[in-house]
C-alpha cells in the first residue's frame, strides 16, 4: 500500500508534505492579512478624508472689528524693535504701558 500507485498513497502525507503545506499556507495567510492591513489603512484614510471635508452646522466667525492677531500688526513690531537692555524701571514702565495700549 506504500506504492505511489496505491489510491492511498494520495491520503497518506509524510511530515516533510505536511510541514510544506504548512509553510505554504503560513505564508498564504501572512499575504492576506498583509493585504487586509492596507486596505484598512486605506480605508481609514479615506473615511478621515471625508470627515474632514465633511460639512459642519457650525456658522462661521464674524468679524468683530476686533485684530485677532495680536502682537503681529507693523505698529507692535516697531515697538517691539525700540527695545533696549539698558533702559530704567521707568523706561520700561512706559514701554509696558505703550504695549498694553497698542494690544501688542
Amino acid at each position: 500500500m506504500t506504492s505511489k500507485d496505491s489510491r492511498w498513497y494520495y491520503w497518506v502525507m509524510t511530515i516533510e508534505e505536511v510541514a510544506e503545506r504548512a509553510d505554504a499556507w503560513s505564508e498564504a495567510i501572512k499575504k492576506i492579512l498583509k493585504a487586509l492591513s492596507a486596505v484598512g489603512v486605506a480605508l481609514a484614510a479615506a473615511i478621515s478624508a471625508l470627515l474632514m471635508w465633511w460639512p459642519t452646522n457650525t456658522s462661521e466667525p464674524t468679524n468683530t472689528g476686533i485684530s485677532q492677531n495680536n502682537g503681529y500688526t507693523p505698529q507692535c513690531s516697531q515697538l517691539y524693535n525700540t527695545i533696549e537692555h539698558t533702559w530704567t524701571e521707568q523706561q520700561w514702565s512706559v514701554w509696558e504701558k505703550l504695549k498694553l495700549d497698542m494690544d501688542c
